[in-house]
């Protein structure tokens, strides 16, 4: 049987995500794969924490719902103190599933932490060569970092044992993007400075990205739009990994900010004073460009999905302007 690459007008689309530079947009083509068709197989892993089994069994029947055939090693459901099994383990599932010639995408079990861990070892060659959906947030942002700035889409999206959860729309959502809608708009909930702006979505968890920062796998931001979120952060720590980011200059030429749930990150804060958003504002705030809050994307269960390293609209409405905030993703499927 022919894969899908094969298949007239069915191959991965290298649309062109943008960049800003003296005024002009310059755009950089990219490797988007192809949407997902009922009966795809896709790989589940798990390279970061162990995982509750009972959540993972939900969110396998979410995914034969949407007409998938989840496949796994039995040994995704290894433990090695805080990991999913030892490095060896995680780097071995991750290869397999990533040189799979069935798969059409890879689907992360969990986050936690140990994703960090396997990039020394990541080669992102096979999903350049036959593109797959990489499909995942939190502590999987360290990997869609590296395979952004590789040249490859992926969805910032929710794990496997978070699938069960999601309300109807964030569910309806997440079918319309991996299936082949060609565009996709996010709705935010206030505007923190107005403008509009275009450029590569980026970002994910704002912890990984400040830890990422000085390593060969530090994200890319000129130009971009950067998408932050977090979860059980304090609001000074916060503070902390944008203030480092900023003192790296990894925030020189970002075109525009959009902020996603910042999840627990006011509860028991010690010590007192600004919020988590006020904090995010701040800083947004300080950079110029335009900016906005509210994005439903993030640790919520309410979680709709984002394509990292695609092409998007930040759309942030002054006082008085009509339409809502909102991040457009521009051709968000293959």
């Amino acid at each position: 049987m022919r894969s899908r690459r094969e298949r007239p007008g069915a191959g991965p689309r290298r649309p062109r995500t943008s960049t800003r530079r003296a005024g002009a947009v310059i755009f950089a083509p990219v490797i988007r794969p192809s949407a997902l068709a009922p009966g795809d197989v896709v790989r589940l892993v798990a390279p970061s924490s162990p995982f509750d089994r009972g959540a993972f069994e939900a969110g396998l029947g979410v995914l034969r719902e949407l007409g998938l055939r989840p496949r796994f090693r039995d040994d995704v459901f290894a433990r090695s103190g805080f990991l999913a099994g030892d490095d060896a383990r995680r780097a071995a599932e991750w290869r397999e599933a990533c040189e799979d010639p069935e798969a059409r995408a890879v689907w992360c079990v969990r986050g936690g932490y140990g994703a960090m861990r396997l990039l020394p070892g990541l080669d992102p060659t096979p999903l350049l060569a036959r593109p797959k959906w990489v499909i995942g947030l939190s502590d999987v942002t360290a990997l869609h970092a590296a395979l952004n700035q590789a040249g490859l889409v992926t969805l910032h999206g929710p794990m496997v044992g978070q699938l069960a959860r999601l309300p109807v729309a964030a569910r309806e959502h997440l079918r319309d993007l991996l299936f082949g809608a060609g565009r996709a708009v996010v709705e935010a909930s206030a505007t923190v400075v107005p403008g509009t702006v275009e450029g590569p979505l980026r970002g994910g968890s704002l912890t990984l990205l400040s830890h990422l920062c000085g390593t060969p796998w530090q994200p890319r931001l000129a130009g971009a739009v950067l998408f932050l979120e977090d979860v059980g952060e304090k609001p000074y720590k916060l503070d902390r990994y944008l203030t480092h980011l900023a003192l790296a200059g990894a925030l020189e030429g970002v075109a525009g900010i959009a902020v996603g749930q910042l999840l627990d990150c006011d509860r028991a804060s010690e010590p007192p004073g600004a919020s988590a958003a006020e904090v995010l504002r701040a800083h947004a705030r300080a950079l110029g460009v335009p900016a906005v809050e509210g994005i439903p994307a993030g640790h919520d269960d309410r979680n709709f999905a984002l394509t990292l390293g695609a092409p998007a609209r930040l759309v942030a409405p002054a006082a008085g302007e009509g339409g809502a905030p909102r991040l457009e993703l521009l051709g968000a499927a293959g």
